[in-house]
């Protein structure tokens, strides 16, 4: 016997019977309707297999950084020229940030998207200058009625508070805002602490807030839980996000009060940190997963299918049992 022939008798799958291979309009359906069920499964599976899962893991943060980054874009409906940007940290150092940013002057809309509709060409020319850092017409500025404030800055990475006023309103200045001008009508495009990394949610992103008075105080409370993204091809991103709470204060009858007028953000730095990580499952897996579905749908059904018939017949086997079964492995 040559070796082909022996190995041609190692056969570990039974052989259905030729008795039992007479075709019927039972078995049929019944192997139709457990193609369809095995269709849905196999798209199920496919679905699951391309399905990126997140993890999430707490723990104490591990970082050393020294500082926090900190990206801002936010219009204002005020004019560049009397608003002010600072920071005041918990061990109190004060960063006096108006310079570091680009505060480019703007028409104030409610919608970012109207916002970037045609300017008149005199306001074009003086947003472009303001853009590149060059000096720019300030009555022109003054006009438009708004500032938009964009840029990143680097601050200690310790409790600070970021605050946005007019001159004259709570630090000392040489110039003074007219109440008239005092408008802290805002919209934050975005505010976000470190990298950004996918899928990232800034809670304040995209929001707004109508002021009601000349003198009112916009106060955001921030809780910065340091994170690290770690992706599917083991990209790290070491960042933060943040959870806020906000409140509004508007002075008595609209009159000047003690209160400073403007736009505070206090933030925290928590002590835990989240990692999050990112996975999918491999093609090896999602194909042993596959064979196994197919497998045992197959075998249970002509189990169950075999049953059912043994039960109505009596006890006396129907030669149709494996019918269903062996018609879709053929098919296969």
């Amino acid at each position: 016997m040559t070796l082909a022939q022996k190995i041609a008798q190692l056969d570990v799958f039974p052989k259905v019977d030729v008795d039992n291979q007479a075709r019927s309009e039972k078995g049929g359906l019944l192997t139709v309707l457990l193609g369809c069920f095995l269709a849905l499964l196999t798209l199920s599976e496919f679905s699951d297999y391309r399905r990126v899962r997140t993890n999430y893991q707490f723990l104490v943060d591990p970082t050393i950084e020294q500082g926090i980054q900190i990206n801002l874009d936010l219009t204002v409906a005020m004019p560049c020229n009397v608003l002010l940007v600072h920071v005041y940290d918990a061990s109190g150092q004060q960063m006096h940030l108006t310079e570091n940013l680009k505060m480019v002057p703007a028409e104030f809309s409610i919608n970012r998207e109207d916002q970037k509709r045609a300017l008149d060409s005199r306001y074009l020319q003086e947003v472009v200058k303001a853009a590149s850092g060059k000096p720019y017409d300030e009555k022109i500025a003054t006009e438009m009625g708004a500032c938009r404030i964009l840029g990143s800055i680097y601050a200690s990475k310790i409790a600070a508070n970021l605050h946005i006023t007019s001159r004259g309103h709570g630090y000392h200045s040489h110039s003074h805002t007219d109440h008239s001008l005092l408008n802290f009508t805002h919209r934050i495009d975005e505010l976000s602490f470190g990298k950004y990394y996918p899928n990232a949610i800034n809670p304040l992103d995209n929001s707004i807030e109508v002021s009601n008075s000349h003198f009112e105080a916009f106060q955001y409370f921030l809780s910065i839980v340091p994170t690290t993204y770690i992706g599917r091809q083991k990209d790290v991103i070491i960042t933060n996000q943040y959870a806020v709470t906000d409140s509004r204060k508007a002075a008595p009858d609209d009159r000047p009060s003690n209160m400073v007028p403007g736009i505070f953000f206090k933030y925290d730095i928590e002590p835990i940190s989240v990692q999050i990580s990112e996975s999918r499952q491999s093609f090896i897996h999602f194909i042993v997963r596959l064979c196994g579905i197919v497998g045992g749908s197959v075998v249970t059904v002509g189990f169950v299918y075999r049953t059912i018939k043994l039960i109505l017949t009596g006890g006396k086997e129907d030669p149709n049992l494996y019918a269903p079964a062996h018609n879709l492995m053929r098919s296969v």
